[in-house]
């Protein structure tokens, strides 16, 4: 809380005298603009962490901040983050018109070690935080979008209809630790304004993606699991069709040891599909069954479910035999 507050000082000195500056150039830069970084009730709008950091690699174009203004008055914009293990974030321009504005802060400076860095960034008179993880040294991000049927690259976005009028978008966001791991967050958002965040990584040792779920949210199984999360390990690239492989989770129910298996088999490593009109090519194409196991003997949950993932695109529809989920639109960075 201490450190909280100093930093936080700090950063607000650091854009009074920004400002002042302003203020004593404002007749030859322009007027400086006006708004908030949070909305009208008190909370910090959207913001995007982009880019991989690694400890001992030197920022790039591609490494910046996206913050949201609500805009009250129009003018010219200089802001940046204080400094946080050997690096910051920077932006200037000017706002054209009142309104909700996307601003860019490019990252400058190289990070010196891994871990979690929280930033303050200030705007007139509001400030929010936003919390960037840098990587090990040495480490391998995550592959590009045109390279694998699970893009995890910032800013890129799905949308899809669940077999009606229904629509969701999945957007890519920042990153988030858990569990000692780095995940991706990829935040889900509906027509009426819902929105979730599921977590995703990737593992270059094993060539494998895994999604972060906390045992709390599958309370409804009334299975204690041997640990507070499940890391389920849904994607295996490369595989071979009739490939197949498990996810378990080891637990108790009623006093008895169980297993809670996710089970995938490669149905097709090279599929076509048609989604809405649109043919897509070389699909991943992978049925998954929820099992409980217990004394090595296993039973289905549930009616086995269908991905269908296209390369350079990721997943295009999703069915378990009664719902489905069907790309519309899509936009991979």
């Amino acid at each position: 809380m201490f450190l909280f507050m100093n930093r936080l000082l700090l950063a607000l000195s650091a854009t009074l005298i920004m400002v002042s500056c302003q203020k004593e150039l404002s007749f030859e830069v322009g007027t400086p603009a006006s708004g908030s970084l949070q909305n009208s009730a008190g909370e910090c709008n959207p913001k995007n962490v982009a880019g991989n950091f690694i400890a001992g690699t030197a920022l790039t174009d591609s490494n910046f901040l996206e913050v949201t203004i609500d805009v009250t008055v129009p003018g010219t914009y200089n802001i940046s983050t204080d400094t946080v293990n050997g690096y910051y974030f920077r932006g200037q321009g000017s706002f054209a018109n009142a309104g909700v504005a996307t601003v860019k802060l490019n990252a400058a400076g190289t990070p010196l070690s891994a871990g979690v860095n929280d930033f303050f960034v200030i705007f007139d008179s509001s400030f929010c935080s936003v919390s960037v993880t840098v990587l090990p040294a040495g480490s391998t991000p995550p592959p590009t979008g045109s390279q694998v049927y699970f893009p995890m690259t910032a800013n890129s976005w799905w949308s899809y209809d669940q077999g009606g009028t229904d629509t969701i978008k999945v957007s890519v966001g920042g990153t988030k630790t858990l569990a000692s791991n780095t995940y991706r967050n990829f935040i889900t958002a509906d027509e009426f304004g819902n929105s979730d965040t599921s977590f995703y990584r990737y593992n270059a040792s094993n060539n494998s993606y895994y999604q972060y779920i906390d045992a709390s949210a599958v309370s409804g199984l009334q299975i204690t699991f041997s640990q507070p999360f499940l890391d389920i390990l849904f994607m295996k690239e490369n595989l071979a069709s009739n490939a197949t492989w498990n996810s378990d989770h080891n637990g108790t129910a009623g006093g008895f040891p169980v297993t809670l298996r996710f089970k995938f088999n490669v149905l097709n490593n090279n599929a076509s599909i048609t989604v809405n009109g649109k043919n897509y090519t070389n699909v991943y194409r992978i049925q998954m069954t929820p099992q409980l196991g217990t004394a090595g003997v296993f039973s289905d949950m549930a009616t086995p479910s269908e991905l269908f993932y296209a390369k350079g695109i990721g997943l295009v529809k999703f069915t378990d035999g009664t719902d489905s989920e069907n790309i519309r639109f899509y936009q991979v960075n």
